[in-house]
């Protein structure tokens, strides 16, 4: 009986490659996205706290801390993707894109005619279409966090 361990053979099939070559996609467009939906909201807090507000979900008290918090995070999610910490940025924009889809779920069946402030103050409606792109976005960071450990390279 031999001490050492013995060696696993590695796959060597094209899925492996297929896999990172996916979630290597879905990290570039979410932190993309992420990163683009951040910017105007850092740039302009004020106007992204007048959106907040116009979901009328959140306290007065917290609408400025929520504009404040919500951009950094979306920064710092989009920002660890391209990192080796990209398992944490995907499961803190898979969180934040749970909270937003709540959101905009209760704003729809409320029947509320606002701007989504996804992207700053020159967002578009609220639509059923938000909901159809956050579950596009969901199941990005899901390929994200499936996607195998590897060393970073």
């Amino acid at each position: 009986m031999s001490t050492t361990p013995e060696a696993v053979p590695e796959d060597m099939s094209p899925r492996p490659a297929r896999r990172e070559a996916l979630a290597w996609l879905a990290r570039l467009v979410l932190a993309g996205v992420f990163l683009a939906a951040a910017a105007p909201k850092l740039i302009d807090p004020a106007a992204f706290a007048e959106a907040i507000a116009k979901y009328q979900a959140f306290p007065d008290a917290a609408v400025n801390l929520l504009a404040t918090v919500v951009p950094a995070l979306e920064l710092v999610g989009a920002l660890a993707l391209l990192t080796p910490w990209r398992r944490g940025g995907a499961l803190l924009l898979a969180g934040l894109l749970l909270g937003f889809t709540v959101l905009l779920s209760v704003s729809l069946a409320r029947g509320l005619d606002l701007s989504c402030g996804c992207f700053g103050s020159s967002s578009e409606p609220v639509s059923p279409l938000h909901l159809l792109r956050n579950a596009g976005l969901l199941a990005l960071a899901a390929l994200v966090l499936a996607a195998p450990r590897t060393r970073v390279r």
